[in-house]
């Protein structure tokens, strides 16, 4: 009788340090860690965010866009203007930036790659790039500027008087 408390313990600590056997005691402990079955409208949300905000700050570069411009900004700091290239392809803008450095115990290489598409009314004939202190700023502007017109307010009346 008194080997039982001790056959008890041993048995508890056997389950404690053995994964198998902590998942046949309790097979559903796997979903409450699991970030999905703990809250899933909070997964889903920070898994579809990055593609529902087009504008905003990412990691390395910014975009505005307005009714006569649009503007993106990217950290190039690392680059020389000689080891970036801008090219329009199609109604996409493609900045790469391509740069070896040779060092005493080998290479090191540098590259990116990022691509913008234009808005429609943004042709990519009139698509500007300035660099500034490691700052490359392009500038895509519209075909034609919209003119402004006045647009009439009507009057909708909530009564039924001409319904004969």
């Amino acid at each position: 009788m008194a080997l039982t408390p001790y056959w008890f313990r041993h048995l508890r600590n056997l389950a404690s340090r053995d994964p198998l056997t902590r998942v046949f005691e309790d097979p559903f402990a796997v979903f409450a860690r699991d970030p999905f079955f703990r809250d899933p409208l909070k997964f889903i949300k920070s898994v579809t965010a990055p593609i529902e905000n087009v504008e905003g700050v990412y990691s390395d570069h910014e975009i505005k866009v307005d009714g006569k411009k649009v503007e993106v900004r990217l950290d190039v700091q690392n680059f020389t203007p000689d080891q970036i290239q801008v090219k329009t392809v199609g109604n996409e803008i493609m900045v790469e930036g391509k740069k070896e450095i040779k060092k005493e115990d080998g290479w090191t290489r540098s590259h990116f790659e990022r691509r913008f598409l234009l808005p429609e009314g943004f042709p990519p004939e009139r698509v500007e790039c300035h660099l500034d202190k490691g700052k490359l700023l392009l500038v895509a502007f519209r075909a034609e500027p919209l003119p402004e017109r006045n647009v009439p307010i009507q009057e909708k009346n909530n009564t039924k008087e001409e319904k004969s």
